[in-house]
């Protein structure tokens, strides 16, 4: 998989574990009365805990939602998973959703092996009750011109998507908006909102949607109003982040920016006002890769992530 996301090393990559539990055990429905959830994602905020920890954080600092850190939660027998969920219940805390476990952009050999990864743990992910999962697209391929690589990428990720669907989940898909990385390779790809739609048409499967983050839908220069054509079902997952102050929209980089509302370059309100206006109901997140945040302790960095989303929920009149 491409090693962008420093989330990987110590969040998503856990995910690829695997535990068994008995059908219909858990369920994780009770909600506050605001439909959106701020979730607390550890890795992209430089947070390394183990499940317990992660949901102390997450309880301590007003959470509604949680990564689920598959490798911990599988060493917990029935009952410590049971009083597990049942903790998360009691503060009204759900899962978010999880990174999908497949390298699509590899050999035949290692994308298939992906599948097998895939099918068992969409096993898993049910009974837990998660909502499916989640991928970018890069938007740059040094051997693969941009029709090669939308088939590839249409191909694969429609048999992905299949293997999800049938286990009564989602796939959302994300597009990366800066323009300082379209230098890196020799063929571009998908950087737009658009060509992102373009391509889950072409995947053509109803559970197939989009992972929005305000950093990439600013640096591609994208409105609300290119939004319009999304309803509630399509947007799988949100993420908010702000830009480094300093630098030009053309100018930010992919794994640099700002907690929402540091520097003001982005406004979140309008996005989060139109999820509110169509009824959206599921996580958001921040994943600002930024350098003082990791530097914080884990309470710190906790806490600071939450007031940030929160304030911006309270900015727009959402929370």
């Amino acid at each position: 998989m491409d090693n962008r996301r420093g989330f990987l090393k110590s969040s998503s990559i856990a995910t690829l574990g695997l535990f068994s539990l008995g059908q219909n055990l858990y369920s994780i429905n009770n909600f506050s009365a605001r439909k959106m959830k701020i979730s607390l994602m550890p890795g992209t905020l430089g947070i390394n805990v183990n499940a317990y920890e992660l949901l102390d954080l997450a309880i301590k600092n007003n959470f509604d939602a949680i990564y689920p850190l598959i490798n911990d939660l599988k060493k917990m027998s029935t009952l410590e998973l049971r009083d597990y969920m049942d903790k998360m219940n009691s503060n009204s805390i759900s899962f978010d959703i999880s990174i999908l476990p497949v390298d699509f952009s590899q050999s035949n050999s290692i994308f298939n092996e992906g599948l097998k990864v895939l099918k068992d743990y969409c096993t898993e992910m049910k009974k837990i009750k998660s909502k499916g999962f989640c991928r970018w697209i890069m938007p740059t391929n040094n051997d693969l011109t941009y029709l090669k690589n939308f088939e590839i990428h249409k191909s694969r990720l429609k048999e992905c998507a299949k293997i999800i669907g049938d286990n009564g989940m989602k796939l959302g898909l994300e597009f990366v908006g800066p323009k300082t990385l379209m230098a890196r390779d020799q063929f571009s790809f998908i950087r737009t909102i658009n060509e992102l739609r373009e391509l889950i048409d072409a995947i053509d499967e109803n559970n197939v949607g989009y992972q929005l983050d305000t950093f990439h839908l600013y640096c591609a220069n994208h409105t609300v109003d290119d939004l319009r054509f999304l309803n509630k079902d399509d947007i799988i997952m949100c993420q908010v982040n702000d830009a480094v102050e300093g630098r030009s929209r053309d100018e930010q980089i992919d794994l640099e920016r700002e907690l929402p509302g540091k520097t003001g370059l982005i406004d979140t309100a309008p996005f989060l006002n139109f999820l509110q206006e169509i009824g959206y109901n599921g996580a958001v997140s921040a994943e600002p890769f930024n350098k003082d945040l990791n530097k914080m302790n884990n309470e710190e960095a906790a806490k600071t992530t939450y007031n940030s989303i929160r304030k911006s929920f309270e900015d727009a009149g959402v929370f």
